[in-house]
């Protein structure tokens, strides 16, 4: 065999083991990618679990989130702010959710919920006292979707203390 037939063939192998490699690579960031969209999944909804668990460990925020959602004016200005940061909190939750759900980092049903979640509380009488303002703190694109679900089937859409009767 001459030297330029074995380094052709040396030439083949070692283009085919790149080959090989791109492949391999490629199967390994699409692996990673899954790992971390599991992760950040399992993460948001562990914080949306940590949020709603305020209500159960502190009577205080109970009551103010609950009369503040039937009754907004009836609530005292501490009653007021402990329902405003509560709604904020849960807004930033359901920010990162839809900017997650857009960039293919939570699945659409795990979205779905944060949605429904932030919709029936803005459907009460807090709620409605808040948006005006509080829609203003989100990004225009979150804002504007939330904006036309809210006008398009408000009576649709139950009040967060139908969905938990405890409020």
């Amino acid at each position: 065999m001459n030297w330029l037939a074995l380094s052709a063939v040396s030439e083949f192998f070692a283009a085919l083991f790149l080959l090989v490699s791109f492949v391999f690579v490629g199967l390994q960031l699409k692996q990673n990618r899954e790992v971390q969209r599991a992760s950040h999944q399992r993460e948001i909804l562990n914080a949306a679990r940590d949020f709603f668990s305020i209500t159960r460990s502190s009577n205080i925020v109970l009551e103010a989130v609950s009369i503040c959602m039937k009754d907004y004016s009836r609530s005292t200005q501490s009653g007021k702010h402990i329902f405003t940061t509560w709604v904020i909190d849960f807004m930033l939750l359901v920010e990162q959710a839809w900017y997650m759900k857009r960039d293919g980092y939570i699945n659409q049903a795990s979205y779905e919920g944060f949605e429904a979640l932030m919709l029936s509380i803005f459907v009460t009488d807090g709620g409605k006292a808040l948006w005006p303002t509080l829609k203003q703190t989100w990004g225009q694109d979150v804002s504007a979707h939330f904006e036309r679900k809210l006008t398009d089937n408000t009576g649709d859409i139950l009040k967060h203390y139908e969905l938990m009767p405890y409020l």
